[in-house]
Formats: C-alpha cells, sequence, structure tokens
C-alpha cells in the first residue's frame, strides 16, 4: 500500500495564462468564491470517517456539540465508512512522480461535482453513473439523512456569517486585484489551463478561527473550509495561489511533463530523485509564499512539514528571480534546483530524520503500528509504502528498485529471512551479521547510494527502542553500520 502526505497532496503552483496561436495572452482568468451545500455535506462526512483528517476545527467542534453523542449519525458514518465510492484510474504517458496529473479517483468527481451542485437532489442527479447504481443510492441515502442533523449543527447557525466572511473575501479580492495577480505567473508553468474555465474557490462552514489541511483541489476546483472568526483575507488569497498552482503544473502538456522529467533523469545529481518528487510541493509552497509576500510584506515560512519548509525558504530566490523575470520552467531551473536541494541538506542521503521522509517497508509484521510510530518519532513521512511479507521475489525487487529508504523490519524467521535477503540483496554479503539471536539495526547505502535499514527484532515492544536510538545516532555512520538495541 502507498500512503502520501497530506503536505505533499495539498500544495500549489502558480495560474498560467496559455497563449493564443500568435502567442499573446488571452483573456484573464475569473475567479469565482461560493458556498456549496453539497460540499460542505461531503467534506463533513470526509471529517467524521477521518476523525477531521482535513477538517481538525470542523471536528473538534462537532466533538463538542451534542452530535458526538448521537447514535444514528454514528451509523451513518460507520455505513459511509464502508461505501467504497473511490475507485482508482491513471492517465499513462506521466511520469511516476506527477501525482495530480495522472493519478484519478472516482472520489475526486464526486468532489468536483460537489462543487458545481446548489442542492442534494442536484449533486444526486449529476453524479448518476460514476460508481455503480446501488453504492450511489447508498451515499444519497446517507447524504440525505445526515443533512437535517448537519443544518442543525452548522448550517443554520453559520451559513449567514459565513457569507459574510465570502463577500469579504470577495471585496478582498477584488481591492489587492488578486486576478491579475495570479495572471501575472503565467509564463512560468506554461500550463495549458484554458482561461474559458473559471478558478472555483469552494467553501465549507467551519465555526472556529483557524484552518489547518485542506483537500487537494481537482478540476478547476480548489477547496477550504470558511472559518468564521478571522478574517486572514491574506491567508486564503496565498492559499488560492498555492493550490491552483499545483492544478496549473498538473495541466502542463503531457511532453512539458515528460521534458522536466527527462532533465532530472540527465543530471548527475544524487538528489535528482527526492528533489523530482517533492516538486511540485515546493514550488506551489514558494508560490502561495511569494503572493503573501506581496500582499503584506515579508513574513516566517510556516509550512507544516519541516522539510518542504527549509526547502521553500531555500529555493524561494530562484522562483521570485524567475517569476519577475517573467522567465519560464527550464532545465536551468531544474539544475539550480538540484544544487540548492545539496546545499541545504548536505547529509540527507544518510541522516535518518531524511531517510525516514520517503521509504519503502517490508516486514513480516502484522497489526502493529510501524509507520505511525515513526511519524510521531522521527520523521512525517512525504510518502511511504508498506508491504507483507518480506520473502517475496516482487515486493524484494520492489523494494531494491526503490528510489528512496529502504526500510525492512523482521520479527520472526531471523535466520531464513536474512539467508533469503543475502541471496537478494548483494551489498549485505560485506556485513557479517553477528547473530540473528540479538536485537540490531543495520544500517548502510547500497550501490545506488540509497540507504537500506534493516531491523532485527524478537519483540517489536523494543522497536520504540529502535527509534530512540535512531535518533539519538542521527546518521548512518559506515564504520560502525550496526547498533545494539537492548
Amino acid at each position: 500500500m502507498k500512503f502520501y502526505s497530506p503536505a505533499l497532496i495539498c500544495v500549489l503552483i502558480i495560474f498560467i495564462v496559455p497563449l493564443n496561436s500568435y502567442g499573446q495572452s488571452q483573456d484573464s482568468y475569473i475567479i469565482k468564491y461560493q458556498i456549496n451545500k453539497p460540499y460542505c455535506l461531503l467534506n463533513f462526512m470526509e471529517t467524521l470517517k477521518t476523525n477531521g483528517y482535513y477538517g481538525p476545527t470542523l471536528h473538534t467542534f462537532y466533538k463538542k456539540s451534542k452530535f458526538s453523542e448521537n447514535e444514528v449519525l454514528a451509523n451513518l458514518v460507520k455505513q459511509y465508512q464502508r461505501l467504497n465510492i473511490g475507485y482508482s484510474y491513471e492517465f499513462n504517458g506521466y511520469p511516476k512522480y506527477r501525482f495530480m496529473a495522472k493519478g484519478k479517483s472516482t472520489r475526486d468527481l464526486f468532489y468536483t461535482l460537489s462543487a458545481k451542485a446548489e442542492t442534494l437532489a442536484e449533486f444526486k442527479q449529476i453524479t448518476v453513473g460514476i460508481i455503480p447504481f446501488y453504492k450511489h443510492q447508498q451515499l444519497f441515502e446517507i447524504f440525505e439523512a445526515v443533512e437535517p442533523m448537519y443544518d442543525e449543527l452548522i448550517w443554520d447557525q453559520y451559513y449567514d456569517v459565513a457569507q459574510k466572511r465570502l463577500r469579504e473575501l470577495e471585496e478582498y479580492s477584488q481591492q489587492v486585484n488578486l486576478e491579475e495577480k495570479l495572471n501575472n505567473y503565467e509564463n512560468f508553468f506554461n500550463s495549458s489551463w484554458p482561461t474559458d474555465i473559471p478558478i472555483i474557490l469552494t467553501f465549507s462552514v467551519v465555526p472556529g478561527d483557524k484552518v489547518r489541511l485542506v483537500p487537494p483541489p481537482q478540476g478547476n476546483v480548489v477547496f477550504c473550509g470558511l472559518v468564521t472568526e478571522s478574517d486572514d483575507y491574506a491567508w486564503y488569497a496565498a492559499l488560492l495561489t498555492h493550490e491552483f498552482s499545483h492544478r496549473a503544473f498538473a495541466e502542463k502538456s503531457l511532453e512539458s511533463h515528460q521534458q522536466i522529467d527527462q532533465w532530472f533523469s540527465d543530471s548527475k545529481s544524487p538528489d535528482r530523485f527526492m528533489v523530482n518528487f517533492m516538486f511540485n510541493e515546493v514550488l506551489g509552497g514558494a508560490i502561495g509564499h511569494k503572493m503573501k509576500d506581496n500582499l503584506i510584506g515579508p513574513h516566517d515560512f510556516s509550512y507544516g512539514q519541516s522539510f518542504i519548509r527549509d526547502f521553500d525558504e531555500a529555493i524561494y530566490p530562484l522562483v521570485v528571480s524567475y517569476l519577475d523575470e517573467g522567465k519560464t520552467l527550464d532545465e536551468n531551473f531544474i539544475e539550480q534546483s538540484l544544487h540548492i536541494y545539496g546545499e541545504t541538506f548536505p547529509n540527507a542521503y544518510k541522516e535518518y530524520n531524511y531517510l525516514l521522509q520517503t521509504y519503502y517497508l517490508l516486514t513480516d509484521v502484522e497489526d502493529y503500528p510501524i509507520p505511525r510510530l515513526i511519524r510521531k518519532n522521527i520523521s512525517s513521512p512525504l510518502m511511504y509504502e508498506s508491504e507483507k511479507p518480506i520473502m517475496d521475489d516482487s515486493k524484494i525487487d520492489k523494494l531494491i528498485n526503490y528510489d528512496f529508504t529502504k526500510l525492512i523490519v523482521i520479527s520472526k524467521d531471523h535466520e531464513r529471512t536474512f539467508k533469503y535477503l543475502q541471496n537478494k540483496i548483494p551489498e549485505l554479503n560485506e556485513y557479517n551479521i553477528l547473530t540473528t539471536e540479538s536485537d540490531f539495526v543495520l544500517s548502510f547505502l547500497g550501490g545506488d547510494g540509497k540507504a537500506y535499514i534493516i531491523v532485527n527484532l524478537h519483540s517489536m515492544e523494543k522497536f520504540i527502542e529502535v527509534l530512540e536510538v535512531l535518533k539519538v545516532q542521527k546518521i548512518i555512520d559506515s564504520n560502525n553500520p550496526f547498533l545494539s538495541i537492548g
């Protein structure tokens, strides 16, 4: 299974005005601001389903309300959790790290269409055929049953104040010429986004004063919570710029994406995989920061994921220079980005904090929260993949060919597992395993320069101690590759 950090999925880049056949800019983009009941209901159910993953403020409000003890609503949430509405598919030909350009899901269509329907009845009609009829019917039976409770908890009490905030945001955007500012980024991405498709900024109503993570943009729609107790409209403007940057980048032509990927592939930099992987996210963060700089002046970088934040800050002068000079993303930009990354994280290839930003976990452990404990104690990952079992040729081949950190956690059948791994991973034969009866961590760089971290434990209760040892050790020591546990 593959998991992506919201940091990776919720990013922006900037909006570009496509050129007509004469090489001149077409009409400006139009931003449409709205609050749609169907999206509010969808967001509410996703918030309850995920315990506030994209809506922590809304979830906290719900938990403090009488509805947190409502058994009818709790049963509806359970039904919603069991109902699969997300069938995945891909557009062919896109490079593997262009997730937003190629990766699609029927769930994305529900999000997009929820912003293009005024009522639940209309939402139901325009989504017919996306999933099987019986599931579609179940989905809207849930929405229809939830709607009166949602109205009592949120809509009836807070819709008017949310509409007031919406009007104020639109007025602010007009005062600062937000649409014109977005058009100033047109040359950088050379996106294929046509100007007759508006930017739709659709909001859910959120009683409170803070928004954190937001769902990724879909189609021509940016999603966000509109908090009732904050008038920080510069933040929303920066968010819009950030999120639609992602879409503008995603909507570059297939050939453009392939060209960028080729520039990375042609580079000899050992960091080319990581920079290519996080490219969209970092550009979105830097461009959103640029927008807020334009509105309020210099301010601190505040991205929630420290790894992205540090790279955002480092690459920011390069992004600003390209924007100010009206230059388009090119091979020189890629080369400079790689150089900046290397200077910013000179030991990223061997520091555990960085190595566990992106990893492939292969393990024989059942029902133990390895990724959650890594996230809590070492690093919040941008992406990780987790597979079982270890002694599976297809999975071990995937691990060997993985572009990032290769993590193996062994908890049983130790001797046979190590013999299997030694036959599959040639570098492992360079190390004399002390004894598979002991608990240890073996860390080394493979022939491709990527790190292997092999954890050998006889009790998973010691895994916390493993993480504590890695935090103290901080870095792979080629002279002392073994770390004893206990």
